[in-house]
Parts: C-alpha cells; sequence; structure tokens
C-alpha cells in the first residue's frame, strides 16, 4: 500500500515538474533540459553504489533514509529559487526516485523466497503502475489549474508522501546484511559477465520505454496524419493494461529459463509493434487510428514480457547476500536507455522514417533472442555453480 500511495505522488509530481519548473520558478527550457540531463546521469551512476550500500548496511534501513531524504528535497522546491541550488536539489531527488525501485526490490528479494519473492515483486510493481496512472490523473488536473499555489500543494503532497513511505517502512523486518555477518567482500556484480550482459540486453529491450514515450508522438506528429490525442489513448491504455496483466505475466518468469523464453516473445512482439507503427507512414482518416492502436496493443505485449523477463533474470540470477548491487546495477542498464531514448528514436523515426521502425524493431528482436542464450550462460559459469547448488538460481 506505501508503494501504491507513494507512485500515486511520483506520477502526479513528474507529470507537472517541467512547467512547475518552467513556468512558475522562472527556468528557462535550456537551464530546465540542463538540470534534467545533469539529474538523469546522477541518478544512472548512484543506483550501483546505493545498491551495495543496501546490501552492506541493510536494504530496509537504506530505503528508509533515501525516502525520507527525497521528501526533505521535494519539499524545499517550495522555498529555493536559485538556479544552481535548484539543479542540486534536483539530482538529490532524481537519484533518490531512481534508486528506489531496485533497493525496493532488494528488500522484496530478502523477505521472500521461491515462487513467493517473483510474485510479491510482481504485486508491488503492478501496484506501482496503477498508482502512476493514478498520479497522472491528479497531475492533469494540477496542470490544468496552472497556478503557483497549485504547484506547492503538490510539493507539499509528494515531499510528505515520500516521508510517509519511509516512516512506514520500519514496521518491516530488518534483512540480514553484511554488516549483520561481520563480513567484507568487494562489489561482486562487475566481475559477472554473464550478468552484465543479460543488463545490456534487457537495456536495449527497454527502449521500449521510449518508444512509446517519445518516438512514438514524434512519429505520430512528423510522419501521420493523426491528431495528437490519440497519444494520450495510446498511453492511458498501456499503464492501465499494465496494472491489471503484471501478475499474471510474472508467473512465467519465475525461472531463469523461462524469464529467458519471456525475452524472446517480448523482442519478437515488439519487433512486430515496430513494423506496425511503420504502416502508419502519412496515413490519413480513421485508418491510421486503428493502426496505432493496434501496434499499440502489441508494444503492451511486448512491453509486459519484457519487465517480466527482467524481473526473473535479475532476481532469478542475485547472489543472495548481493540483491541491492546486482539490482542497482541493473536498473542502470534501463536508466541509460531511458536517457539515450530521445536521441535514438529522434534519429530513427524522425530521420529514417519507416526504415527507422525496421531498425528498431531489428534491434528488439535481436536483444531478445540474446536473452536465453546469456541466461544459459549464467548457470553455466563457474562462478554461479556455488549459487545453483545452494538453491539461489532455479534452471527449469
Amino acid at each position: 500500500m506505501g508503494t501504491l500511495i507513494l507512485c500515486v505522488g511520483k506520477g502526479a509530481w513528474f507529470t507537472c515538474y517541467a512547467l512547475f519548473f518552467t513556468r512558475s520558478i522562472g527556468l528557462t527550457t535550456a537551464q530546465f533540459g540542463l538540470g534534467v540531463t545533469l539529474a538523469g546521469l546522477v541518478g544512472m551512476i548512484i543506483g550501483g553504489p546505493l545498491g551495495y550500500l543496501a546490501d552492506r548496511l541493510g536494504a530496509r534501513e537504506v530505503l528508509i533514509w533515501i525516502a525520507a531524504v527525497q521528501g526533505v528535497a521535494v519539499l524545499s522546491f517550495g522555498v529555493i529559487h536559485q538556479f544552481w541550488v535548484i539543479i542540486l536539489v534536483t539530482c538529490v531527488t532524481i537519484a533518490c526516485e531512481r534508486s528506489v525501485p531496485g533497493i525496493r526490490t532488494a528488500l522484496i528479494a530478502g523477505l521472500a523466497s521461491g515462487p513467493d519473492r517473483i510474485r510479491s515483486i510482481a504485486a508491488t510493481n503492478a501496484m506501482a503502475q496503477a498508482g502512476m496512472v493514478a498520479g497522472a490523473v491528479i497531475g492533469a488536473v494540477v496542470l490544468s489549474v496552472d497556478s503557483h499555489a497549485g504547484y506547492l500543494v503538490l510539493i507539499l503532497a509528494y515531499g510528505t508522501v515520500n516521508l510517509v513511505f519511509a516512516a512506514s517502512l520500519i514496521k518491516l523486518p530488518h534483512v540480514n546484511s553484511l554488516k549483520d555477518r561481520r563480513e567484507k567482500r568487494a562489489v561482486l556484480v562487475l566481475r559477472d559477465r554473464p550478468f552484465l550482459t543479460i543488463t545490456i540486453l534487457n537495456g536495449v529491450l527497454a527502449l521500449n520505454w521510449g518508444m512509446l514515450d517519445v518516438g512514438l508522438p514524434l512519429w505520430i506528429t512528423t510522419h501521420t496524419q493523426a491528431q495528437p490525442w490519440v497519444i494520450g489513448v495510446v498511453m492511458g491504455g498501456n499503464a492501465a493494461v499494465l496494472a491489471v496483466m503484471m501478475r499474471r505475466i510474472a508467473r512465467s518468469g519465475s525461472t531463469v529459463a523461462g524469464a529467458g523464453r519471456l525475452g524472446v516473445w517480448s523482442g519478437l512482439a515488439l519487433a512486430c509493434a515496430c513494423l506496425v507503427y511503420a504502416t502508419s507512414y502519412h496515413e490519413s482518416g480513421p485508418m491510421v487510428y486503428l493502426v496505432l492502436i493496434a501496434a499499440s496493443a502489441i508494444a503492451v505485449v511486448g512491453e509486459m514480457l519484457f519487465i517480466g523477463s527482467g524481473v526473473g533474470l535479475s532476481v532469478g540470477l542475485t547472489p543472495h547476500e548481493a540483491h541491492g548491487e546486482y539490482q542497482g546495477v541493473f536498473s542502470t542498464g534501463q536508466l541509460a536507455a531511458t536517457m539515450l531514448a530521445p536521441a535514438v528514436m529522434t534519429t530513427l523515426l524522425v530521420v529514417l522514417g519507416p526504415a527507422g521502425w525496421l531498425v528498431l524493431g531489428a534491434v528488439f528482436l535481436l536483444a531478445g533472442i540474446g536473452l536465453p542464450l546469456a541466461g544459459r550462460w549464467a548457470l553455466t559459469s563457474a562462478s554461479r555453480r556455488t549459487l545453483v547448488g545452494a538453491g539461489s538460481v532455479t534452471e527449469n
């Protein structure tokens, strides 16, 4: 429930924050772009170190501190106005926000075991998605008002929600940490080549988020005769389907082999969606809407399979004592895709047109095919044999 409420606030804030900074605070678009870019870089880099810290001190404790720091940082937006101070606080908030999902997954992995672990993570992800949908609706209301007072109310609400979320985590059990066991070890994940390969391949598939958020709006407005309102329909339907269906999809990825197969089907579905999107080139009238909605329906299937595959592989191949650092690094691949997506989508879909969709589809397909191969490599590698024997990884 805490995740649901937190993501309602998150969805509302990220719907509004661009206009808050540019219209209410008075940043230029260049200043805003610089701030978001720097914050994104910090958020991408910090995931691994914070994940290792979670393994070292305890996932619950680190998550509490991250949520508390984010709450205070968000609240400070209501009183700060200097450009570089805003940049600094934005870096803090984005770094915290990007670190929460990985450490939250590490916490759940430490509290649950076996099939319950994947089911719990999937249920949490579904609640997060539902919260983001509800938050986007609230954000749309705030945007319709478009007043400084309305943005301040949203800041107060989102900051407070983070602090309440931090307080709610105190009730959860402590997850045994390296400090508890008085163990000292080097970082493991950077020497785990199969897992790093899976991280890269999953990151490539994560470009499907940018395809929806950045690529599709650009495509619709530059290469079709469709009205922009269809973008909202597609995004709303996408979020609703994910919130309802994610738990069912995750069951198929409860083993490494199963998660690898989900990756193949994800790549295939996303490639098919790209082919259908390409046929909307210069289309108009009812047909263009049918094509766009059909392609988006295929794409959301690919996205669900991608998420299920990522959870199954990243959790199933993680040493029991290293969930924090592994999830932190794994999320870095997805964050890198999010940062690269605007440039990739602009080049492929705006500049190359229909040919760009074919290239993007081929990239998705190759990445999906590579996931089960990398999964088998991970299971048979010397570094993983001890884990398989201890029951931390499943093959079937």
